[in-house]
């Protein structure tokens, strides 16, 4: 595993990469800061609200024709008086237009090395689709840690297959699994949240 070391970035910086997955609505706070890290090919993100808590954490890989594989754990507020609620993804955006799903989703194929297709619903947002249930996500998640590949078809807003693939460093791949897991462990006790990530 290789680790370029740590250094701060302004919220403005992550928020524009995060307006593309639709997930800009986690940057509010103005003064909030967030700490970036490599470990291999992948990007890692924990951004910290203005008390210095884990608010949110972010992995992204590069994958094939410009596509990118997002992991988000995020714990907001609605208002003052309601608690906080942590909310768990997986994404992958592509180049291409794919439209915009019903609530439930649209049914997506994936399969990681050359185990058997997975289907499962994701929604989509223009350029992305968004695999959304926190059980899902986790199962995701540990299937991911073991890879080497993973294959994606999402289906654009005509039920076209767009296919995407991405290749792992086992070791790398593994190391980004643990860290997001124990992030989003923290994450969900300061909201006093229960997750499937809680192990």
């Amino acid at each position: 595993m290789s680790q370029q070391p740590s250094y701060s970035i302004s919220v403005r910086c992550i928020s524009s990469l995060a307006l593309a997955l639709g997930t800009a609505c986690f940057f509010a706070p103005e003064r909030a800061q967030a700490l970036a890290t490599w470990i291999g090919s992948w990007d890692y993100v924990v951004r910290h609200d203005q008390e210095g808590r884990p608010q949110a954490a972010f992995a992204r890989l590069r994958g094939d024709n410009e596509a990118l594989l997002w992991l988000t754990c995020a714990r907001s507020s609605a208002d003052n008086d309601a608690p906080d609620t942590v909310s768990l993804s997986a994404t992958v955006s592509q180049k291409g237009f794919l439209g915009r799903s019903a609530p439930r989703g649209r049914s997506t194929v994936y399969w990681f090395d050359d185990g058997s297709p997975e289907l499962s619903y994701w929604v989509y947002r223009d350029k992305a689709g968004q695999m959304s249930s926190t059980e899902q996500v986790s199962r995701f998640l540990d299937k991911l840690k073991g890879s080497q590949t993973l294959v994606i078809e999402l289906s654009d807003y005509r039920y076209e297959a767009r296919r995407s693939e991405f290749q792992f460093d086992p070791a790398d791949t593994k190391a980004v699994a643990e860290r997001f897991r124990q992030d989003c462990r923290d994450i969900a006790g300061l909201a006093k949240a229960e997750s499937p990530l809680i192990r």
